[in-house]
């Protein structure tokens, strides 16, 4: 057992100590197809410019997308200006004479009079922005909300747990508090 592990090591520093060699040409050509139809599988297909149908003049905004394996399963928020957002599924009627098309994880596309037209997620869209646009609201800092939020969760917290401490003292399952400061102060 001792030669065959002086032999295995000796065999893992030749490797180790061996320059590296890299070489031009790929292993194996065919496994870069299988890899990509696998990835577009995941991620959606790779899309060229030339692919692109232009981008469309309704005034649409892309707030999210469901791609589905079946694309005709697929889905989109959008919404128009001056109405509420909506989820659309493939091939339903966004207003008249606009159908959503397809779904892609960045973009949709539309049929508008038998033309396709693409409408792609606002580049400089913030949640700020789309909280200004969907309501009429006093701009308000996410921080500040979080903590409004933890402030009024600590709130109800207390009002429930003084309600259960009242229940149990009411079945006489938990002390009084009178007995309970009188006996740390006994012990104390």
């Amino acid at each position: 057992m001792s030669v065959s592990l002086a032999w295995q090591s000796a065999d893992w520093l030749r490797l180790l100590r061996a320059p590296v060699t890299v070489s031009n040409n790929s292993a194996n050509p065919s496994a870069v197809p299988a890899q990509s139809a696998e990835i577009s599988q995941l991620f959606g297909n790779n899309v060229t410019n030339n692919d692109l149908a232009p981008s469309t003049t309704l005034r649409l905004t892309l707030l999210g997308s469901f791609v589905h394996a079946n694309p005709k399963r697929s889905s989109a928020i959008i919404r128009s200006e001056g109405s509420p957002a909506q989820r659309y599924s493939v091939d339903s009627e966004i207003s008249n004479g606009v159908r959503l098309h397809s779904v892609a994880a960045d973009r949709v596309e539309l049929i508008r009079n038998g033309r396709r037209e693409s409408l792609a997620f606002a580049l400089n869209s913030s949640p700020a922005s789309t909280l200004k646009n969907s309501a009429p609201q006093a701009a308000v800092d996410p921080v500040e909300q979080l903590s409004e939020m933890q402030s009024d969760d600590l709130s109800q917290l207390r009002e429930r747990m003084d309600a259960l401490r009242q229940q149990m003292q009411d079945s006489t399952l938990l002390p009084d508090a009178a007995t309970s400061t009188e006996q740390t102060t006994e012990n104390n």
